[in-house]
């Protein structure tokens, strides 16, 4: 861990800035050893160089399942990464140039890539950063993330990269910090892809982008023998896309599926909440007032025949519902508190 990403980090339980230990061995401006202290006391190791931000410290079932396939997969994934590129006759360079394009990366701008494996899709994104740019990347399971910095060593002197151990649902950032975030491959083992959601949201600045991708054969697919037969193979292909968890300050929302249809991307701009429209637009029709009104202004209803009679009246009147009754209840009202 470089020294100077200290200020960076921060406590992915508390959010609270990080303090290095006393007796952290430190190799030109490398943290190689030590420890990491939140306000509250938590600790975090720093071992080869590498911070351990994993929390809570007791995983998931599900986490700690997937932290172990991984951690045994690391070794040989070469013999499996190509796989679904092949099977579904894409080129994986230009599968990955095409995710990184609509992340709208400049050469300063600061990235983070969640669940980063072995660096394959990382590549793309360090070739687009500059000098000036910063590129964190995090991986629960340390073998992979060793894997991501061997292949990405050749950016070593040229680019300011930084790699910690952790959980995509619990994030080592401030908030606003990132331009951009990205994560491809894992998704549908996430426990939890509304906190990941919510934490990609709340380190990424306002009009920044988000783009998530993972296995999940299109609706209309899974009942041709292409879907049987690859559902069958990999179950991770039944996989729904989370509509419901996206978060309230998602913009311009965009889903795509590539790959013959097997697999998607899910895009979008952070903005600030939820989105507030201009609810008082007048509405010229028969029921008239604007959308404010005829949510919040609601009465006690009426009878039928009585219904039935209002809208004859402003037939008769041209006024639109709203005026009318907005006449008729004001002007009672106010003769029932003047009496």
């Amino acid at each position: 861990m470089k020294k100077d990403t200290l200020a960076v980090y921060r406590c992915p339980k508390t959010q609270s800035e990080l303090t290095l230990s006393d007796n952290a061995k430190i190799n030109d401006d490398v943290v190689v050893e030590g420890t990491l202290l939140a306000d509250d006391g938590t600790a975090y190791s720093i071992e080869g160089g590498l911070p351990d931000f994993t929390w809570p410290k007791g995983l998931s079932d599900i986490d700690a399942h997937e932290k172990e396939v991984y951690e045994e997969l690391a070794a040989e994934y070469d013999k499996y990464a190509s796989i679904p590129f092949r099977t579904f006759k894409s080129d994986e360079k230009e599968i990955r140039e095409y995710m990184v394009q609509k992340l709208n990366i400049k050469p300063n701008s600061k990235v983070l890539e969640i669940g980063c494996g072995d660096g394959r899709g990382a590549f793309h994104i360090a070739d687009k950063l500059g000098e000036d740019g910063e590129f964190y990347l995090q991986e629960l399971s340390p073998a992979f993330l060793k894997n991501a910095i061997k292949r990405l060593q050749v950016f070593e002197n040229k680019l300011n990269i930084n790699y910690s151990i952790g959980s995509a649902m619990h994030l080592s950032y401030p908030d606003n910090y990132f331009n951009a975030a990205h994560h491809f491959g894992g998704l549908s083992t996430f426990s939890d892809t509304k906190q990941c959601f919510q934490e990609l949201c709340r380190v990424v600045k306002p009009g920044g982008k988000i783009l998530v991708g993972d296995e999940s054969m299109g609706l209309w697919l899974r009942d041709t023998e292409f879907g049987q037969v690859m559902m069958n193979s990999n179950p991770l292909f039944k996989f729904n896309i989370p509509y419901d968890e996206i978060p309230v300050e998602a913009r311009n929302v965009k889903v795509e599926w590539i790959m013959m249809g097997a697999f998607f991307l899910l895009e979008f701009e952070v903005g600030e909440g939820e989105p507030e429209a201009d609810y008082f637009v007048p509405i010229p029709s028969a029921r008239g007032g604007n959308h404010w009104i005829r949510y919040y202004g609601n009465l006690e209803g009426v009878t039928d025949q009585t219904k039935k009679m209002a809208h004859e009246a402003i037939k008769k009147n041209g006024k639109s519902m709203h005026e009318w009754l907005e006449e008729i209840v004001s002007n009672a009202a106010k003769k029932e508190l003047n009496d």
